[in-house]
């Protein structure tokens, strides 16, 4: 037990403090309006490249144009990795040293690929997606 809490309720506050910071991170850490509008450039050049399917000097022409649009969002998104990767990186290695072989979440029957039980990663994992998911939303987070 850490701080009194069961395994399970640490590493789903944990998950949620840790999907909050990251999530704020990104927000502050990269140009929102810019990244909304590569976003919508995206979407419209894969549309267009969907059209005109039979056209090959199109696709290749459009296909420069998503690529370069493409590399601009991924530049916006890499700066809140570089920012949040050194913190995850200690904060995962504290807890796979507390909580290996440690059970997190039972489970009454077994399931393909995942067996019997969730450790500290697996709940961490699924607990992660549904907080980042929820603060996304919430700040209105690209």
């Amino acid at each position: 037990m850490v701080l009194g809490l069961s395994p399970a309720v640490f590493i789903i506050s944990l998950s949620a403090i840790l999907s909050l910071a990251l999530t704020l991170v990104h927000k502050f850490a990269t140009d929102q309006v810019l990244m909304r509008e590569l976003k919508k450039e995206l979407k419209n050049l894969q549309q267009k490249m969907r059209e005109s399917r039979d056209n090959p000097d199109k696709v290749k022409e459009i296909s420069s144009k998503l690529n370069a649009t493409n590399l601009k969002y991924m530049k916006q998104s890499f700066r809140p990795m570089f920012i949040t990767i050194i913190p995850f990186i200690l904060i995962f290695n504290v807890l796979r040293k507390i909580y290996a072989g440690v059970i997190v979440i039972p489970f009454p029957f077994t399931l393909p690929l995942l067996g019997d039980s969730l450790g500290w990663l697996g709940t961490y994992f699924i607990a992660s997606i549904i907080f980042t998911t929820v603060f996304r939303k919430l700040f209105k987070v690209v």
